[in-house]
Protein backbone atom coordinates (compact mmCIF):
# COMPACT_ATOMS: atom_id res chain seq x y z
CA UNK A 1 0.00 0.00 0.00
CA UNK A 2 1.12 3.49 -0.59
CA UNK A 3 2.95 4.70 2.64
CA UNK A 4 3.83 8.21 3.89
CA UNK A 5 7.61 8.11 5.30
CA UNK A 6 9.93 10.43 5.81
CA UNK A 7 13.28 10.24 4.03
CA UNK A 8 16.31 11.41 5.72
CA UNK A 9 20.84 10.92 5.31
CA UNK A 10 21.62 7.27 6.43
CA UNK A 11 23.67 9.34 9.11
CA UNK A 12 21.25 11.58 10.65
CA UNK A 13 19.04 8.29 11.14
CA UNK A 14 18.76 7.16 14.44
CA UNK A 15 18.41 10.48 15.53
CA UNK A 16 15.77 11.22 13.76
CA UNK A 17 13.95 7.84 14.56
CA UNK A 18 14.35 8.53 18.22
CA UNK A 19 12.26 12.22 17.61
CA UNK A 20 9.30 10.43 15.67
CA UNK A 21 9.31 7.82 18.08
CA UNK A 22 9.44 10.47 21.58
CA UNK A 23 6.44 12.11 19.15
CA UNK A 24 4.30 9.56 18.09
CA UNK A 25 4.70 9.75 14.43
CA UNK A 26 6.66 6.76 13.42
CA UNK A 27 4.54 3.81 12.13
CA UNK A 28 5.64 0.43 14.04
CA UNK A 29 3.49 -1.42 11.60
CA UNK A 30 5.49 -0.97 8.65
CA UNK A 31 9.43 -1.51 7.74
CA UNK A 32 12.20 1.37 7.94
CA UNK A 33 13.47 1.32 4.56
CA UNK A 34 16.86 2.33 3.27
CA UNK A 35 17.26 3.73 -0.51
CA UNK A 36 21.22 4.64 -1.26
CA UNK A 37 22.78 6.21 1.65
CA UNK A 38 19.01 7.51 2.73
CA UNK A 39 16.83 5.85 5.17
CA UNK A 40 12.56 6.32 4.89
CA UNK A 41 10.79 6.08 7.82
CA UNK A 42 6.90 5.48 7.53
CA UNK A 43 4.11 8.05 9.49
CA UNK A 44 1.43 7.31 11.13
CA UNK A 45 -0.08 10.35 8.81
CA UNK A 46 1.23 13.18 6.69
CA UNK A 47 2.86 15.69 8.67
CA UNK A 48 2.01 19.23 7.91
CA UNK A 49 4.28 22.46 6.63
CA UNK A 50 4.64 23.15 10.66
CA UNK A 51 5.42 19.79 11.64
CA UNK A 52 8.09 19.10 9.02
CA UNK A 53 9.76 22.16 9.86
CA UNK A 54 9.74 21.64 13.71
CA UNK A 55 11.66 18.20 12.72
CA UNK A 56 14.04 20.07 10.20
CA UNK A 57 15.44 22.88 12.46
CA UNK A 58 16.95 19.61 14.24
CA UNK A 59 18.17 17.11 12.07
CA UNK A 60 18.85 19.11 8.52
CA UNK A 61 16.77 18.41 5.18
CA UNK A 62 14.15 15.91 5.26
CA UNK A 63 11.70 14.89 2.39
CA UNK A 64 8.59 13.98 2.91
CA UNK A 65 7.87 11.12 0.37
CA UNK A 66 5.53 7.98 -0.33
CA UNK A 67 6.16 4.88 -0.94
CA UNK A 68 4.45 1.00 -1.30
CA UNK A 69 5.37 -0.76 1.51
CA UNK A 70 3.52 -3.84 3.11
CA UNK A 71 2.44 -3.68 6.72
CA UNK A 72 5.09 -6.12 9.12
CA UNK A 73 3.72 -9.61 9.68
CA UNK A 74 3.72 -10.60 13.62
CA UNK A 75 3.01 -13.36 15.00
CA UNK A 76 0.66 -13.01 18.05
CA UNK A 77 2.50 -13.20 21.61
CA UNK A 78 -0.28 -13.12 23.44
CA UNK A 79 -2.28 -16.76 24.17
CA UNK A 80 -5.92 -14.78 25.50
CA UNK A 81 -5.62 -12.42 22.33
CA UNK A 82 -5.19 -15.49 19.80
CA UNK A 83 -7.86 -17.36 21.59
CA UNK A 84 -10.22 -14.59 20.87
CA UNK A 85 -13.58 -15.74 18.99
CA UNK A 86 -12.51 -19.61 19.74
CA UNK A 87 -13.27 -19.90 23.58
CA UNK A 88 -16.24 -18.00 25.19
CA UNK A 89 -15.65 -15.08 26.55
CA UNK A 90 -16.39 -16.13 30.24
CA UNK A 91 -13.63 -18.19 30.07
CA UNK A 92 -10.81 -16.18 28.56
CA UNK A 93 -9.74 -15.65 31.88
CA UNK A 94 -9.16 -18.66 33.04
CA UNK A 95 -6.32 -18.88 30.32
CA UNK A 96 -2.99 -19.91 32.17
CA UNK A 97 -0.36 -16.81 32.16
CA UNK A 98 2.22 -18.94 31.79
CA UNK A 99 3.35 -22.00 30.97
CA UNK A 100 7.03 -24.32 30.94
CA UNK A 101 8.64 -24.49 27.63
CA UNK A 102 11.22 -27.61 27.99
CA UNK A 103 13.52 -27.98 25.02
CA UNK A 104 10.93 -28.20 22.54
CA UNK A 105 7.55 -29.30 24.94
CA UNK A 106 5.56 -26.94 26.42
CA UNK A 107 3.87 -27.61 29.12
CA UNK A 108 0.75 -25.98 30.69
CA UNK A 109 -2.12 -26.21 33.86
CA UNK A 110 -5.60 -25.86 33.07
CA UNK A 111 -8.54 -25.12 34.56
CA UNK A 112 -11.24 -28.01 34.74
CA UNK A 113 -13.72 -25.58 32.80
CA UNK A 114 -10.71 -25.13 29.81
CA UNK A 115 -10.42 -28.59 29.36
CA UNK A 116 -13.17 -29.42 26.13
CA UNK A 117 -11.31 -26.49 24.50
CA UNK A 118 -7.65 -27.92 25.33
CA UNK A 119 -7.09 -28.69 21.68
CA UNK A 120 -7.48 -25.19 20.88
CA UNK A 121 -5.26 -23.75 23.48
CA UNK A 122 -2.66 -26.15 22.74
CA UNK A 123 -2.35 -25.31 18.70
CA UNK A 124 -2.97 -21.35 20.45
CA UNK A 125 0.46 -22.07 22.66
CA UNK A 126 2.69 -23.71 18.99
CA UNK A 127 1.04 -20.41 17.32
CA UNK A 128 3.03 -18.16 19.71
CA UNK A 129 5.98 -20.45 20.25
CA UNK A 130 7.07 -21.76 17.22
CA UNK A 131 9.91 -23.31 18.21
CA UNK A 132 7.30 -25.60 20.36
CA UNK A 133 6.15 -29.27 18.93
CA UNK A 134 4.16 -30.85 21.14
CA UNK A 135 2.17 -28.97 24.18
CA UNK A 136 1.07 -31.38 27.34
CA UNK A 137 -1.44 -30.54 30.14
CA UNK A 138 -0.77 -31.45 33.82
CA UNK A 139 -3.14 -33.95 34.65
CA UNK A 140 -2.13 -33.93 38.85
CA UNK A 141 1.26 -33.15 41.07
CA UNK A 142 4.73 -34.23 41.10
CA UNK A 143 4.61 -37.50 43.54
CA UNK A 144 6.74 -40.48 44.39
CA UNK A 145 10.31 -41.29 44.66
CA UNK A 146 11.07 -40.42 41.43
CA UNK A 147 9.47 -36.93 41.25
CA UNK A 148 7.17 -37.36 38.23
CA UNK A 149 3.98 -35.69 37.23
CA UNK A 150 1.70 -37.11 34.63
CA UNK A 151 0.72 -34.95 31.64
CA UNK A 152 -1.38 -35.31 28.78
CA UNK A 153 -0.89 -34.24 24.98
CA UNK A 154 -3.35 -32.01 23.80
CA UNK A 155 -1.57 -30.97 20.73
CA UNK A 156 1.48 -31.42 18.13
CA UNK A 157 3.63 -34.65 18.55
CA UNK A 158 3.22 -37.44 21.18
CA UNK A 159 7.10 -36.88 21.47
CA UNK A 160 8.20 -36.75 24.98
CA UNK A 161 12.05 -36.42 24.72
CA UNK A 162 13.53 -32.96 24.02
CA UNK A 163 16.95 -31.22 24.66
CA UNK A 164 16.39 -27.94 26.64
CA UNK A 165 19.60 -25.67 26.50
CA UNK A 166 20.41 -23.66 30.03
CA UNK A 167 22.91 -21.21 30.22
CA UNK A 168 25.27 -22.74 28.11
CA UNK A 169 24.22 -26.38 29.04
CA UNK A 170 22.40 -28.78 26.70
CA UNK A 171 20.27 -31.11 29.20
CA UNK A 172 18.50 -34.30 27.81
CA UNK A 173 15.02 -34.56 29.30
CA UNK A 174 12.23 -36.89 29.17
CA UNK A 175 9.40 -34.93 30.85
CA UNK A 176 7.39 -38.16 31.26
CA UNK A 177 9.64 -39.99 32.63
CA UNK A 178 12.06 -37.70 34.93
CA UNK A 179 11.80 -34.80 37.25
CA UNK A 180 12.92 -30.87 35.69
CA UNK A 181 11.88 -27.36 36.29
CA UNK A 182 13.10 -24.53 33.77
CA UNK A 183 12.14 -22.50 36.84
CA UNK A 184 15.00 -23.39 38.86
CA UNK A 185 17.21 -22.39 35.96
CA UNK A 186 18.29 -18.91 38.29
CA UNK A 187 19.22 -20.94 41.12
CA UNK A 188 21.29 -23.59 38.96
CA UNK A 189 23.22 -20.46 38.19
CA UNK A 190 22.80 -18.92 41.66
CA UNK A 191 24.38 -21.99 43.26
CA UNK A 192 27.28 -23.24 40.38
CA UNK A 193 28.89 -19.46 40.42
CA UNK A 194 29.58 -20.34 43.62
CA UNK A 195 31.67 -23.37 43.22
CA UNK A 196 35.53 -23.09 42.93
CA UNK A 197 37.85 -25.45 41.19
CA UNK A 198 39.21 -28.44 43.17
CA UNK A 199 36.10 -29.05 44.26
CA UNK A 200 34.21 -32.60 44.94
CA UNK A 201 30.44 -31.83 45.24
CA UNK A 202 27.61 -34.60 45.80
CA UNK A 203 24.68 -33.67 44.29
CA UNK A 204 22.28 -36.03 46.19
CA UNK A 205 19.23 -35.97 44.25
CA UNK A 206 20.33 -34.87 40.66
CA UNK A 207 17.55 -35.10 38.59
CA UNK A 208 18.85 -35.23 34.94
CA UNK A 209 21.46 -32.97 36.17
CA UNK A 210 21.55 -29.24 35.80
CA UNK A 211 23.56 -28.40 39.16
CA UNK A 212 26.33 -30.94 37.91
CA UNK A 213 26.42 -30.41 34.57
CA UNK A 214 26.52 -26.59 35.03
CA UNK A 215 29.00 -27.11 38.25
CA UNK A 216 31.47 -29.18 35.48
CA UNK A 217 30.97 -27.19 33.14
CA UNK A 218 32.18 -24.02 34.93
CA UNK A 219 35.21 -25.44 37.03
CA UNK A 220 37.07 -28.03 36.97
CA UNK A 221 35.42 -30.38 39.68
CA UNK A 222 34.17 -33.65 40.39
CA UNK A 223 30.20 -33.90 40.90
CA UNK A 224 29.10 -37.18 41.86
CA UNK A 225 25.21 -36.51 40.53
CA UNK A 226 23.08 -39.20 42.46
CA UNK A 227 19.24 -40.09 41.78
CA UNK A 228 16.83 -43.37 42.38
CA UNK A 229 15.52 -42.94 38.98
CA UNK A 230 17.21 -44.78 36.42
CA UNK A 231 15.61 -42.83 33.46
CA UNK A 232 16.81 -39.89 34.81
CA UNK A 233 20.53 -40.95 34.86
CA UNK A 234 20.26 -42.05 31.38
CA UNK A 235 19.26 -38.43 30.36
CA UNK A 236 22.40 -37.35 32.24
CA UNK A 237 24.29 -39.58 30.31
CA UNK A 238 23.44 -38.08 27.29
CA UNK A 239 23.75 -34.86 28.39
CA UNK A 240 27.23 -35.51 29.13
CA UNK A 241 27.64 -37.16 25.34
CA UNK A 242 26.50 -33.47 23.87
CA UNK A 243 28.39 -31.38 26.79
CA UNK A 244 32.01 -30.04 26.15
CA UNK A 245 33.14 -30.19 30.58
CA UNK A 246 36.12 -28.78 32.11
CA UNK A 247 35.22 -31.18 35.38
CA UNK A 248 33.69 -34.49 35.60
CA UNK A 249 30.53 -35.85 36.19
CA UNK A 250 29.84 -38.91 37.74
CA UNK A 251 26.79 -40.45 37.50
CA UNK A 252 25.05 -42.72 40.08
CA UNK A 253 21.70 -44.58 39.96
CA UNK A 254 20.12 -45.42 43.35
CA UNK A 255 19.36 -44.07 46.71
CA UNK A 256 21.54 -41.44 47.97
CA UNK A 257 22.25 -42.55 51.60
CA UNK A 258 22.90 -46.04 50.26
CA UNK A 259 25.39 -44.77 47.94
CA UNK A 260 26.71 -41.88 50.26
CA UNK A 261 27.62 -44.76 53.23
CA UNK A 262 29.25 -47.58 50.56
CA UNK A 263 31.26 -44.65 48.16
CA UNK A 264 30.96 -41.11 49.79
CA UNK A 265 31.94 -40.82 53.04
CA UNK A 266 33.54 -37.54 54.02
CA UNK A 267 34.20 -36.58 50.06
CA UNK A 268 32.33 -33.46 49.77
CA UNK A 269 33.00 -29.73 50.09
CA UNK A 270 29.48 -29.23 48.88
CA UNK A 271 26.67 -31.05 49.16
CA UNK A 272 23.20 -30.48 46.92
CA UNK A 273 19.99 -31.43 48.22
CA UNK A 274 17.17 -30.24 45.97
CA UNK A 275 14.59 -32.63 47.51
CA UNK A 276 11.77 -29.78 48.93
CA UNK A 277 9.72 -32.63 50.60
CA UNK A 278 12.34 -35.01 52.07
CA UNK A 279 15.40 -33.25 52.29
CA UNK A 280 14.93 -32.52 55.95
CA UNK A 281 15.26 -36.33 56.12
CA UNK A 282 18.11 -36.95 54.06
CA UNK A 283 20.62 -34.23 56.34
CA UNK A 284 22.07 -37.43 58.03
CA UNK A 285 23.10 -38.62 54.78
CA UNK A 286 24.17 -35.06 53.65
CA UNK A 287 27.07 -34.69 56.45
CA UNK A 288 28.49 -37.89 55.92
CA UNK A 289 29.30 -36.97 52.57
CA UNK A 290 30.99 -33.86 54.18
CA UNK A 291 34.44 -33.24 54.37
CA UNK A 292 35.38 -34.28 58.29
CA UNK A 293 36.19 -30.61 58.37
CA UNK A 294 33.27 -29.36 56.76
CA UNK A 295 31.49 -27.26 53.63
CA UNK A 296 28.39 -26.28 52.43
CA UNK A 297 24.78 -27.55 52.11
CA UNK A 298 22.35 -26.17 49.72
CA UNK A 299 18.87 -27.46 51.48
CA UNK A 300 15.52 -27.05 49.47
CA UNK A 301 12.90 -27.12 51.77
CA UNK A 302 8.85 -26.20 51.59
CA UNK A 303 7.24 -23.41 53.96
CA UNK A 304 3.64 -23.34 54.80
CA UNK A 305 1.37 -21.65 57.43
CA UNK A 306 2.37 -24.27 59.54
CA UNK A 307 5.79 -24.32 59.14
CA UNK A 308 7.16 -20.59 58.24
CA UNK A 309 11.01 -20.14 57.16
CA UNK A 310 12.20 -19.12 60.94
CA UNK A 311 11.14 -22.27 62.04
CA UNK A 312 12.13 -24.34 59.09
CA UNK A 313 15.73 -22.67 59.58
CA UNK A 314 15.46 -23.81 63.60
CA UNK A 315 14.96 -27.15 62.53
CA UNK A 316 16.94 -27.99 60.18
CA UNK A 317 20.14 -26.44 62.32
CA UNK A 318 18.68 -28.11 65.69
CA UNK A 319 18.70 -31.33 63.33
CA UNK A 320 22.27 -30.31 62.14
CA UNK A 321 23.42 -29.93 66.46
CA UNK A 322 22.27 -33.39 66.87
CA UNK A 323 23.90 -35.04 64.54
CA UNK A 324 27.13 -33.30 66.16
CA UNK A 325 27.78 -30.20 63.11
CA UNK A 326 27.25 -26.40 63.93
CA UNK A 327 25.72 -24.42 61.16
CA UNK A 328 24.80 -21.04 60.08
CA UNK A 329 22.61 -19.95 57.20
CA UNK A 330 24.97 -17.81 54.90
CA UNK A 331 21.83 -17.34 52.34
CA UNK A 332 17.93 -18.11 52.41
CA UNK A 333 15.16 -17.13 49.94
CA UNK A 334 11.77 -18.66 48.42
CA UNK A 335 12.48 -19.69 44.89
CA UNK A 336 9.19 -20.39 44.28
CA UNK A 337 5.61 -21.28 44.95
CA UNK A 338 5.08 -24.83 45.28
CA UNK A 339 1.69 -25.32 46.18
CA UNK A 340 -0.90 -22.82 47.48
CA UNK A 341 0.07 -21.47 50.36
CA UNK A 342 3.21 -22.91 50.15
CA UNK A 343 7.13 -21.81 49.15
CA UNK A 344 9.90 -23.70 47.68
CA UNK A 345 13.41 -22.13 49.98
CA UNK A 346 17.04 -22.54 49.51
CA UNK A 347 19.52 -22.54 52.75
CA UNK A 348 22.63 -22.30 51.90
CA UNK A 349 24.17 -23.56 55.20
CA UNK A 350 28.23 -23.22 56.10
CA UNK A 351 28.57 -26.45 58.22
CA UNK A 352 31.54 -27.33 60.14
CA UNK A 353 32.06 -30.06 63.14
CA UNK A 354 31.19 -28.71 66.65
CA UNK A 355 27.88 -28.83 68.59
CA UNK A 356 25.78 -25.94 69.06
CA UNK A 357 23.43 -25.90 71.73
CA UNK A 358 20.40 -23.93 70.02
CA UNK A 359 19.30 -22.60 66.46
CA UNK A 360 20.64 -18.95 65.29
Amino acid sequence: MRKVCIQVDQRLGERLRVMLVERGLLDPEFPITKEANKLCFPLRYQLTSDELHALEQETMTLAQIELDLEAISRKPTDLKATLQGTLPDGLLDKIPHSLDIIGEIAVVELDTDLVPYEAHIGEAIMIINSRVSSVYAKEGGVSGVCRLRPLRLIAGQDQTYTIHTEYGVKLAIDVVHTYFSPRLGTEHDRVTRQVQAGEVIVDMFTGVGPFALLAAKRQSVQVFAIDVNPHAIQCLKKSLELNSLVGEVVPLVGDARAIIDEQLVHKANRVIMNLPNDAFSFLDAAVTALNPKGGIIHFYGVTCQSLPEEKLQSNVLNRLADLGWKAIVGYSRSVRPAAPHEEQIVLDLHVAPGITTSAT
